[in-house]
């Protein structure tokens, strides 16, 4: 189906929530730096399982297989530009979160790095769960995100069978065009602070490596070449990163065996992946979901170019009440108090639209 432009942000918005009203499926995103919104609409409300990732659509997989993975089906797809004003500056939103769960976690990190000191584990990526009330629909959440962060995967996501979530991601899991590929090792976080460069300790530069040299062996094990960048620091909202770009060549039948090989990566999960897993189940405590999951289009119309992002930075929309995630990967060298406002310091980009 070609897309439809449509004269504005508003009326597509409009449309939207008549579908969701309708309790049909839909997924309405933007691309990191671009003006165009993006929204695919399912006219049905069957829930379709994605099987080999050959078909088109929009494709939504959770961390574990303790949630369904599905598509949202390109039946109607309509565009606009987003004339939303972008937020100057970086504001801080107030979350007040008791001693306890600061205490539980600080000592999920604790037992993480006890684990890592003492046995193969290396890394571990370790989350939790905030809820915060919200006067605001899932539509105006959307709006608020594409306005505060431009440079991300900003996007809305409803099927009447398995909820509502919105997000505003930093990361590319793999973007696909024609024989070409690219993918991101995004790891190691540090907190901005005006007028200060960041400053990155061995602690954030393990993490980047573990990261990108998971990703080229895992690649290279299909054979696969890869061209790696230099590391660079990039902004995400009120955050900074360490990031490596990697990319090459694949054919046209590897696209959905490099997915199942990229997710989930130590940049969410851990390594070796298998013990971090394990480390995962037995400890965090509740089941991600989606979070940390990874969505986008598959096979887009005419170009036949993939796009997913990792699922990070988002929240589960549960309408008055939003479930908001936040982690960071543990280390040998990681800090319990350090790992703690790391979380809250992530929690800044959602809470700050609500």
């Amino acid at each position: 189906m070609p897309s439809q432009k449509n004269s504005t942000l508003q009326s597509l918005l409009r449309r939207i929530g008549e579908h969701q009203r309708a309790k049909k499926p839909f997924a309405v995103f933007r691309y990191p730096g671009e003006a165009v919104v993006r929204a695919i609409f399912q006219e049905d409300n069957s829930l379709y399982a994605p099987v080999d990732l050959t078909r088109s659509g929009f494709i939504v997989s959770p961390f574990r297989k303790d949630n369904p993975a599905f598509m949202i089906l390109p039946d109607r797809i309509v565009e606009a530009t987003d004339q939303t004003t972008k937020i100057k500056g970086v504001t801080t939103a107030e979350s007040t979160e008791s001693v306890e769960e600061a205490n539980r976690y600080k000592d999920l990190v604790r037992r993480a790095v006890q684990t890592i000191r003492k046995g193969n584990l290396k890394k571990v990526v370790l989350s939790r769960p905030m809820e915060v009330p919200t006067g605001k629909s899932a539509l105006e959440i959307f709006e608020s995100l594409l306005a505060a962060y431009p440079s991300a995967f900003c996007y809305c996501w409803y099927h009447p069978e398995v909820g509502c979530w919105l997000g505003a991601t930093p990361e590319t899991l793999v973007h696909f065009s024609k024989s070409e590929f690219r993918t991101v090792a995004l790891a190691g976080t540090l907190k901005k602070e005006e007028g200060k460069t960041p400053a990155w300790g061995p602690k954030e530069k393990e993490e980047q490596g573990i990261v990108t040299d998971y990703i080229r062996a895992a690649l290279s094990e299909m054979g696969i070449k890869t061209e790696t960048s230099a590391v660079e620091t990039v902004a995400a909202g009120s955050l900074w990163h360490l990031k490596t770009t990697l990319t090459g060549k694949v054919d046209s039948d590897q696209v959905g065996e490099v997915i199942r090989a990229l997710h989930p990566t130590p940049a969410v999960c851990g390594i070796p992946l298998k013990e971090a897993q394990n480390f995962i189940r037995e400890n965090e405590g509740y089941a991600r979901g989606y979070y940390t999951g990874y969505l986008g289009e598959l096979h887009r119309e005419k170009e036949g170019e993939t796009r997913l992002f990792v699922n990070l930075r988002c929240m589960e929309f549960l309408g008055d009440r939003a479930r908001i995630f936040v982690g960071g990967g543990i280390t040998a060298s990681s800090d319990e108090q350090k790992e703690w406002e790391e979380t809250r310091a992530k929690s800044q980009t959602v809470l700050r639209v609500l």
